[in-house]
């Protein structure tokens, strides 16, 4: 998914606001409905004498309600540049399954995808709830939804999704070609590595916990208008883009607690879903028996569910 951010005035945000619900629930409706042909597909292929064509139908139904879109981006971000990131990834994996005739794995990464993107929606939207009635509060300022946080994730993804699509093809190619091992077998396992490396938790994450350290001063009535301004203040005690009301002598003590919470769980997030992605990668890699890559795949919504636990205790400052 390419991930851009734009510099909007507040009126633009309150027409954003409006579309906000409409998109989670068309969301959910499509997870829903592919989450249904999904079951089928399985029960017709496992517990049924049908034809083929049946459970090959209900997963084609499945994989296109979901993923119709993440692959239309993943080729929008080739066609423009930007190759290596999370859309890229979950695409080349799925139809990599159905290409080695795995059709239920393939369907299952790209639910189990949309499901942890819903989830992480629903994670941001009521800190950027905050963010926009901070904006509004501006009286029409100009205001940047940009910081550091976002710069150190362009960065992170700048290297970290090539270092995992290399480790993918070095798993799909060395064993065949030097150890005797089954193609098959391995691009499986290739496959596995690149979902297993989305970095859809480090992605949402590592945001979200300045979003909701920004949600908590809103609480005290201290206004910060971008994620820059906790960065600077935990770093340099710069409080530039800080607004704390007049005579709240301890307003600028909370924001400085609030700034240095979110940069130390940001920094957990990515830790934890490191430690965790590499477990899982050298299971995947090394185990006798094939990890399931649905399991590959639920184990990054269950790292992203982790990161979004730990991000609200931004909430919580004392």
């Amino acid at each position: 998914m390419a991930h851009e951010h734009t510099h909007e005035h507040s009126h633009d945000h309150s027409h954003n606001h409006e579309n906000f619900d409409a998109v989670k629930k068309e969301e959910l409706t499509k997870i829903i409905i592919s989450a249904v042909f999904f079951a089928l597909g399985f029960v017709f292929d496992e517990f049924t004498s049908l034809p083929s064509f049946v459970h090959l139908v209900c997963f084609g139904i499945s994989y296109i309600t979901v993923g119709f879109g993440v692959v239309r981006n993943a080729i929008e971000d080739i066609l423009g540049g930007n190759v290596f990131n999370e859309c890229f990834m979950i695409s080349i994996a799925s139809l990599g399954a159905f290409v080695i005739k795995e059709f239920d794995e393939g369907c299952a990464v790209m639910l189990l995808y949309a499901v942890g993107e819903y989830i992480h929606g629903l994670a941001l939207s009521k800190s950027k709830k905050q963010i926009r009635s901070i904006e509004e509060n501006s009286r029409g300022k100009h205001v940047h939804q940009t910081g550091e946080s976002e710069s150190f994730i362009a960065r992170f993804a700048k290297y970290y999704t090539p270092i995992i699509c290399a480790i993918s093809v070095i798993v799909i190619v060395v064993p065949p070609l030097f150890f005797g091992g089954e193609w098959k077998d391995w691009v499986y396992r290739g496959l596995s590595v690149l979902v297993i490396g989305c970095p859809c938790a480090i992605v949402i994450s590592v945001p979200l916990s300045f979003s909701c350290a920004i949600d908590a001063c809103t609480r005290h009535g201290i206004y910060v208008f971008h994620t820059n301004a906790l960065e600077k203040l935990h770093r340099s005690d710069n409080a530039e883009g800080i607004i704390v009301p007049d005579g709240d002598e301890n307003g600028l003590a909370f924001a400085k607690k609030a700034a240095k919470k979110a940069v130390i769980i940001a920094r957990e997030n990515v830790y934890i879903a490191l430690a965790v992605k590499a477990a899982v990668l050298v299971l995947a890699v090394f185990m006798e028996k094939e990890l399931p890559m649905w399991l590959a795949a639920f184990s990054d919504v269950g790292i992203a569910g982790l990161a979004i636990l730990n991000s609200l205790r931004s909430l919580r400052i004392k």
